[in-house]
């Protein structure tokens, strides 16, 4: 997700706003990449995906743009951490 400004306001609000859609699992604030906002999204098939974006993250005031990735298969989806090094 690209916001139009980077200013806290603008991004206190967008926070507020995807925390209420129950779609949303995760949302991270990111640098390094040509966007502002990460979320990860979980919707049944592609028409409440299309109805999400257009309906709801669009909408958002100050969103300026929306790339999209979709998973085609997990292939390593693990929440363990490599704490061995530790001992």
């Amino acid at each position: 997700i690209g916001m139009d400004r980077h200013t806290p306001e603008r991004f206190a609000a967008f926070e507020e706003q995807v925390a209420e859609y129950p779609e949303v699992q995760e949302c991270y604030l990111i640098t390094g990449q040509d966007a502002d906002y990460m979320l990860k999204v979980v919707v049944p098939d592609m028409d409440h995906y299309h109805h999400f974006l257009l309906n709801r993250i669009t909408r958002i005031q100050g969103v300026s743009g929306v790339h999209s990735s979709f998973v085609l298969r997990r292939v390593i989806d693990s929440t363990a951490l490599p704490l061995a090094y530790l001992s």
